[in-house]
């Protein structure tokens, strides 16, 4: 089993346990799990240039933010710890690494699919599976270019 096969099967059933956790129906449970593990995919897969993945936290946990009740705590508690590795990042006097960039896409997941009724996590999760898709293909293309 490779390192890649442990991350992929251990954020998703992480993520669906956490889903499993937030809502109430099989179909929400299920959405939720991969809004949080696409959510954590999606947050490393930015995360190629210092202060990318903490900044796209920031940019898309603003929104939430304004929600309130839990969806706006949990938004603000993953953007706090964004914020607070944000400098160390930038500097690169530190560097999140994956283990970091899924925590905090996770836990920005974790705030969206608590915020979100069923056409919310429909609609992020298409999205996440949407920009998964995409980020594979750039991936793919940028080693067969000798950049990746």
């Amino acid at each position: 089993m490779t390192r890649g096969a442990v991350k992929l099967f251990g954020i998703s059933a992480a993520g669906l346990v956490a889903g499993a956790m937030l809502k109430e129906r099989l179909l929400d449970k299920l959405l939720a799990g991969v809004v949080i593990a696409g959510t954590a995919h999606f947050v490393n897969l930015v995360d190629v240039r210092p202060g990318r993945a903490a900044g796209a936290v920031l940019a898309l946990g603003a929104p939430g933010v304004l929600r309130g009740e839990t969806a706006g705590q949990l938004s603000a508690a993953a953007m706090g710890a964004a914020a607070a590795v944000l400098p160390d990042d930038l500097g690169e006097r530190a560097m999140i690494g994956d283990t970091g960039a899924h925590a905090l896409g996770a836990a920005l997941g974790t705030a969206i699919a608590a915020g979100n009724g069923r056409a919310g996590l429909i609609a992020h999760a298409a999205a996440l599976v949407a920009a998964a898709a995409y980020g594979e293909k750039a991936s793919d293309a940028a080693r067969s270019l000798g950049r990746g």
